[in-house]
């Protein structure tokens, strides 16, 4: 999955072709990749995300500003990202990781 801008249709796609009981984690830190747990998910409705510069040009809207947005939280850091876990996720065509 290498779209920047999910919602939680896209999110639920993506995690829907897993077995229900695989735990999930964060990959942060790209650079030095640590392993963290999920924490609270909440919502701030009618509060959209912030636009980031590589946000799409057109303006996504109505509908997004009464939506509001949902959040993941950082659960904690369990350690270190498995190597394999590292590379398939810098598959992403917007990554300059993979070239340096």
């Amino acid at each position: 999955m290498s779209q920047r801008h999910l919602n939680v249709a896209d999110l639920m796609t993506s995690l829907a072709a897993y077995d229900p009981r695989t735990p999930v984690r964060l990959a942060l830190s790209p650079e030095w990749p640590f392993e963290h747990y999920v924490g609270a998910v909440t919502a701030t409705p009618n509060i959209p995300p912030t636009a980031h510069l590589d946000a799409p040009a057109s303006s996504p809207g109505p509908d997004s500003e009464q939506l509001g947005t949902v959040w993941i939280g950082d659960g904690g850091q369990l350690g270190y990202l498995p190597p394999e876990a590292w590379v398939e996720l810098h598959h992403d065509p917007y990554d300059d990781l993979t070239t340096a």
